[in-house]
């Protein structure tokens, strides 16, 4: 189901078509189709348990890491390319990159997404979550629009839906990190 957000503050209205931001007062406002993601505790919850048995199991039936199937750094890299070309094609999202140096980003995307594809953790030394992200108070429904994305851009990519559901319950785990 799609809701209006408001580009200045990212808050969803309940109406159709939104005279101004009930928080911010702002006239200017995006579609957003919605999330994937639910936000109830307990499916996030299911969802560590579901994830730490999948790994048990990947672990049990074979040492391939995600990272290893799907052809490591030259495939993460391609994918990173194509998220960022997304994500830089929606002005309401692009706006949390301004300033940013975006080669120095992807370097660090593709770091990170070898980690959630199962490399061993000192592949990734960027910052903490929570430091990286807590200046540019990212709401909710960007983080599940950023997250859809990825998820858009990692089934055209040819990843398979298992292994898309396990990477995109890897990435919610650390929602608590980077929204306000």
């Amino acid at each position: 189901m799609a809701s209006m957000v408001c580009l200045k503050c990212g808050v969803a209205s309940d109406e159709v078509k939104p005279m101004r931001c009930a928080k911010c007062g702002s006239k200017e406002f995006y579609e957003s189709k919605g999330s994937a993601f639910g936000s109830k505790p307990a499916a996030a919850e299911a969802a560590t348990v579901q994830d730490a048995n999948a790994a048990k199991l990947e672990s049990d039936t074979s040492n391939v890491t995600l990272f290893d199937k799907y052809g490591g750094v030259p495939t993460i890299a391609k994918l990173v390319r194509a998220f960022h070309k997304e994500i830089m094609s929606r002005h309401h999202l692009a706006a949390y990159f301004e300033g940013i140096d975006m080669a120095h980003l992807a370097e660090h995307t593709v770091k990170y997404m070898a980690y959630v594809m199962g490399k061993p953790a000192e592949v990734y030394t960027g910052r903490d979550m929570y430091t990286a992200h807590a200046k540019f108070h990212i709401h909710g429904i960007h983080f599940d629009e950023v997250a859809d994305v990825l998820k858009d851009i990692l089934n055209a990519g040819g990843v398979s839906k298992p292994d898309v559901a396990l990477i995109m319950r890897r990435v919610e785990s650390v929602r608590d990190m980077i929204v306000v």
